[in-house]
């Protein structure tokens, strides 16, 4: 074959051993997710929501404050509010600095079918590493309430990521449910389910655009 069919060969096939050796060596965080009982239309998601995988995205450093000062009590349309704008004009999912951090906790856990992070500053470090702002795109495609104490949304996001190799992540749906502690109504919990699954994801990652 051609040099550059000699270096796809080669490509696709570290980046298929690096895809073995971390599913093999990672363990996933802690998989419990809770179920509201404030309303009856609440979804626990404990049987769908698959593992993650726990890929160490970077170094995150200890959990710590970050942000104003929380807006503990908010009514769930409140909330669900700040998160329409937040995520349909602030792109929080790859603009960091328009997520409502004063809405989260602190301590809130952040998890979806790669990564399964514990705390708000961490998460916030996490999302400014990963996808290029100026070349990636989020689309809010809906957002309802589920309970007084979940939030659902429904959106598409695509892009490159801050990789050297310069890989494309093509457009795929993300249902996202936010659950809110019950004194506080601060959100305590985000989940990702993808329409790709967390290996999928990682082959996007490992792959360069210009060997797709």
């Amino acid at each position: 074959p051609s040099y550059k069919g000699r270096r796809k060969i080669i490509v696709s096939r570290a980046s298929s051993i690096v895809l073995a050796a971390i599913t093999a060596l990672l363990t996933s965080g802690p998989a419990t997710a809770s179920k509201s009982d404030a309303d009856n239309r609440s979804v626990d998601i404990s049987g769908s929501s698959p593992k993650s995988i726990g890929f160490p995205v970077a170094p995150l450093g200890s959990v710590k404050h970050v942000g104003p000062e929380k807006r503990t009590g908010l009514r769930v349309e409140i909330i669900r509010d700040v998160l329409e704008k937040s995520i349909g004009t602030g792109q929080y999912f790859i603009h960091p600095e328009s997520m409502p951090l004063e809405i989260f906790d602190d301590s809130c856990r952040f998890k979806d079918p790669t990564t399964d992070v514990q705390g708000l500053s961490r998460y916030v470090k996490a999302l400014g590493i990963l996808f290029d702002p100026r070349r990636s795109s989020v689309t809010l495609k809906e957002i309802e309430i589920l309970s007084p104490l979940q939030i659902k949304a429904t959106w598409t996001q695509e892009g490159f990521l801050k990789l050297p190799w310069n890989p494309y992540v093509p457009e795929y749906t993300s249902t996202t449910f936010w659950e809110l502690d019950q004194e506080t109504h601060l959100i305590t919990k985000q989940e990702h389910l993808w329409s790709i699954t967390g290996l999928e994801a990682l082959k996007e990652t490992f792959t360069p655009y210009n060997l797709r």
